[in-house]
């Protein structure tokens, strides 16, 4: 397969499955070399995940190509953290040929780090550890000298540069956990950063269930208790009409249902609400779901007319 073919096969591979990432959610990268049409001469590229696109459906049109030597030369001209927003409109400058899709803000991440595949990801139990209070010392816990850690900072062009230098100072390390976002990993050759993701991934989930609470999200509330089936999805579809007007009401919205495990013993818990009121604990979730549900705080069994009036 060709570079991107690789990249493309790994990226669908990743956010296929939602413990690697949320929808929308992360980029992948891979550098190569290629001929230069203008001068026949041997150029390094960089094919990176466009701003806005999806790993699990990533076609290689929602792929950023960049020259990486112009892309690195940008740290000789980056005017500080004070003005790194400009940053990335510096990338369309580095764009080979007609670029494919637009550079996203995490472009520096994967362009500085001296890796030939990078992967950046916001999975669950990575964001449970990079939004802990004592986030980095739980790193340092669960991985040892394999994963280091990165203090938080607004994805940007110093996002990039930091990762860089973490990585250059820790050569034993496969990947970061980056403070209040997810994390980053990489490796020589696709099959090895996929690897090398996935082990992160998976690590961080073991260390979480062999530490978490039998109960984290408190008790079951009395009358909270989650209904049949058939029952509370006929329920729901009552209400959905109210609660798609009241989103609606700046702008058109599809509403999705879901009724999974997870979500009913979250929602029969003790700590429902201020769980709920906290918002969502990295940044990247709340562009899809916003900062913080709306809690209908009524028993199952309260009828569609209270519930809607609620």
């Amino acid at each position: 397969m060709t570079v991107p073919e690789e990249l493309i096969a790994r990226s669908n591979a990743l956010g296929a499955d939602p413990r690697n990432t949320n929808y929308a959610g992360g980029n992948t990268s891979a550098k190569g070399e290629v001929l230069d049409p203008v001068t026949a001469k041997p150029v390094e590229l960089m094919w990176v995940k466009g701003s806005g696109g999806d790993l699990g459906t990533l076609t290689e049109a929602g792929l950023a190509v960049l020259r990486l030597d112009r892309l690195r030369a940008l740290v000789d001209v980056y005017p500080g953290v004070e003005r790194e927003d400009e940053m990335v409109a510096a990338f369309d400058y580095c764009l080979h040929g007609r670029g494919g899709a637009a550079p996203s803000i995490d472009t520096a991440m994967h362009g500085l780090v001296e890796a030939a595949h990078v992967d950046h990801l916001h999975p669950d139990s990575g964001i449970a550890l990079a939004t802990a209070a004592d986030g980095a010392a739980l790193t340092k816990e669960c991985f040892g000298d394999s994963v280091a850690w990165v203090d938080w900072r607004r994805p940007g062009f110093q996002l990039g540069l930091d990762i860089a230098a973490v990585k250059a100072a820790n050569p034993q390390a496969i990947g970061v956990v980056l403070g209040g976002h997810g994390i980053t990993a990489w490796g020589a050759t696709s099959e090895e950063c996929e690897r090398n993701s996935l082990e992160i991934i998976r690590k961080a989930e073991e260390f979480l269930a062999s530490r978490g609470a039998a109960e984290p999200f408190g008790p079951v509330v009395p009358g909270f208790e989650a209904l049949p089936p058939v029952e509370r999805r006929a329920r729901a579809a009552a209400l959905a009409p109210v609660i798609r007007g009241l989103a609606a009401t700046d702008q058109r919205v599809v509403g999705h249902y879901t009724d999974s495990d997870v979500v009913l013993e979250f929602l029969s818990r003790e700590k429902l609400q201020p769980l709920a009121a906290l918002g969502t604990s990295c940044p990247d979730h709340f562009l899809r779901t916003k900062v913080r549900p709306l809690v209908v705080d009524l028993p199952a069994t309260a009828s569609s007319r209270t519930s809607s009036r609620g």
